[in-house]
């Protein structure tokens, strides 16, 4: 988080903003100080740490990061304290929903958006890699893999070495994306921009409007090609290096599926834009919210129910996975199968391997904990006087992590009309959205209530 933020104050000198540079300072000096004691008190103390140790210390991450991150939109002015900490909640969690449009911001805070929501898609990717595959005990493949080899009574055991594998992955992803946007004829600071939202799924842009009308068809491509990268299995991209297949990934064939479904939707709808609606589609399903030509989207119901499902597990997207889908898709067809046939037995797999009763079980509960956190959510934001068609878009959005859903799907201010009352229930939802409903629950009991 320091070494960030004085990234950023360099960011801030170099666009010509040099006066917002202390602020980005005094958050590399608020993260800084706590971090550096706390390594020297722990440093040579050997431990063993639980996959609900660890939810604990992700919990907190996620609580305090985006706390300090707050701090250069709050004393730059341009928003009050509660306004600021959306703002953060909203980047770290690359749920990308704005109160303020790019273009009446600085440069700096522009940058500052984008880049702690590149950073908040890193930390996404190494919680689900080198902790949540640890409570995938009975759940076949979905986030574990050969990038990391998991101890599960020692969970951090091999944490240094997951942080420099997907590093490694994802700043490779970012600069392929960068270049490509640099070459499309793209400024170098809207490249940067755009080249940290879209591998993020943030959906952050450095102007308002559609991708196509700002920055042409090359660079929506360009972005378009991010967005899928930051929707796919992190761990797909490792078998890629080790010369191993992954076309006919099952989050691939869903994520496919998903898009052309969508976009079909959408050509039935509105055929006079059928050249956008595949890209369309695509930046809903991998919750990243980019607009092609900055319209309102033609099949609202299918773009909310398809953001809700988000993209693969193990990635920066939101939403329930589509990894989760197709499992209890297949375990409806074994039960069909049953069904027709009592005196058949019909198991389940994933990726070649069985899946138990008991994850699948799992999956149901963390389904119905989603819809029940998606209800109570958008209840919850209706007693703040909000209506509840609003209340319950906005609750959709936060907790998928799509927060340019709102804005494509209803007309008017979006997140601008927003409630302070409201804020303090959607940032909750943001980042149960990012622990994924029952982790987050999961880490409360670690943090506050197990001895």
């Amino acid at each position: 988080m320091a070494l960030i933020s004085l990234l950023a104050s360099l960011a801030a000198v170099a666009v010509g903003e040099p006066h917002l540079a202390p602020f980005f300072l005094i958050s590399a000096g608020l993260a800084l100080v706590p971090g550096l004691l706390v390594l020297a008190a722990t440093q040579g103390i050997r431990f063993r740490a639980s996959a609900l140790d660890a939810l604990g210390l992700a919990l907190l991450a996620w609580v305090t990061t985006p706390a300090v991150a707050a701090l250069p939109f709050w004393i730059s002015g341009y928003f009050d304290p509660i306004d600021s900490l959306f703002e953060a909640y909203s980047a770290v969690t690359t749920t990308g929903a704005t109160l303020l449009p790019a273009d009446q911001l600085p440069r700096s805070l522009v940058f500052w958006r984008a880049i702690m929501a590149w950073f908040g898609g890193y930390g996404t990717l190494l919680l689900a890699i080198a902790v949540f595959a640890a409570l995938d005990r009975d759940v076949p493949a979905i986030r574990r893999s050969p990038l990391l080899t998991i101890r599960p009574d020692n969970v951090f055991s091999h944490l240094s070495l997951s942080a420099r594998r997907v590093a490694i992955i994802y700043a490779v992803i970012t600069a392929f994306i960068w270049l490509g946007l640099l070459f499309s004829g793209t400024e170098l600071f809207n490249a940067t921009v755009l080249a940290m939202g879209a591998v993020s799924t943030s959906g952050y842009m450095p102007a308002d409007g559609g991708l196509l009308p700002n920055f042409g068809a090359l660079a929506t491509l360009c972005v378009a090609v991010g967005s899928l990268a930051g929707s796919l299995n992190i761990a797909l991209f490792w078998d890629v290096l080790r010369d191993r297949g992954v076309l006919k990934d099952p989050d691939m064939v869903g994520i496919g599926i998903l898009t052309v479904g969508l976009a079909g939707l959408y050509v039935v709808a509105a055929p006079d834009m059928a050249h956008t609606h595949v890209l369309d589609a695509l930046f809903m399903v991998t919750t990243a919210g980019y607009s092609v030509a900055g319209t309102l989207s033609p099949v609202p119901i299918a773009a909310v129910f398809v953001a809700l499902i988000g993209g693969a597990a193990a990635s920066t997207s939101g939403g329930i996975k589509v990894s989760r889908i197709l499992l209890l898709w297949r375990r409806m067809g074994s039960e069909l199968a049953v069904l027709a046939d009592p005196s058949s037995i019909v198991p389940v797999s994933f990726r070649g391997r069985p899946a138990r009763d008991s994850a699948l079980i799992g999956i149901w509960a963390y389904v119905l904990g989603f819809l029940a956190c998606l209800g109570l959510g958008a209840l919850l934001l209706s007693l703040t006087g909000m209506d509840f068609e609003t209340a319950f878009l906005a609750n959709a959005s936060a907790l998928a992590n799509i927060g340019p859903l709102l804005n494509e799907v209803r007309a008017g201010d979006g997140w601008r009309d927003i409630a302070d009352s409201a804020k303090p229930i959607l940032i909750s939802a943001m980042v149960l959205g990012r622990l994924e409903v029952l982790a987050a629950v999961a880490a409360i009991w670690a943090l506050f209530i197990r001895n």
